[in-house]
């Protein structure tokens, strides 16, 4: 079934940029440059979606949230990181949260009842070993 991720993958593999999903996932460390370009790739969708939302341009901040995750994807996989073990390993966790009781609920480090928080003996995501687990 196709993934939004192999999507990228494939645009990657177009322009002939590393990807995961025609090329093995495993550690690679990239260029300064390469990292700095990224993370201003990052920011610069990042503020386009304040920038949509200080608007009130709904296709704006939907453009914005689509090209940051477009990057954030395009990232990881330059990266060689494997993406989709390391989501199942965040939703598995996140998955157990509960929701803030109240915007006071002193588990809320953002003062919202929006928030989700941890609930005792909550058990974080375990990055490191999916990462062990495919060649770090």
């Amino acid at each position: 079934m196709p993934h939004n991720f192999d999507d990228v993958g494939d645009f990657h593999e177009k322009f002939d940029l590393y990807n995961t999903t025609h090329h093995p996932t495993g550690p690679r460390i990239l260029p300064e440059e390469l990292m700095g370009f990224r993370i201003k790739f990052l920011r610069e969708e990042f503020d386009e979606f304040i920038e949509g939302y200080e608007e009130r341009n709904e296709a704006k901040m939907a453009d914005a949230l689509v090209d940051l995750v477009y990057v954030a994807m395009g990232t990881a996989h330059l990266k060689g990181y494997p993406w989709r073990a390391l989501w199942a390993e965040v939703q598995r966790a996140n998955m157990t949260k509960e929701r803030a009781l109240s915007s006071d609920d002193s588990r809320s480090k953002r003062g919202s009842s929006y928030d989700v928080v941890k609930p005792d003996g909550w058990q974080p995501p375990d990055i490191e070993g999916v990462l062990r687990r495919h060649g770090w």
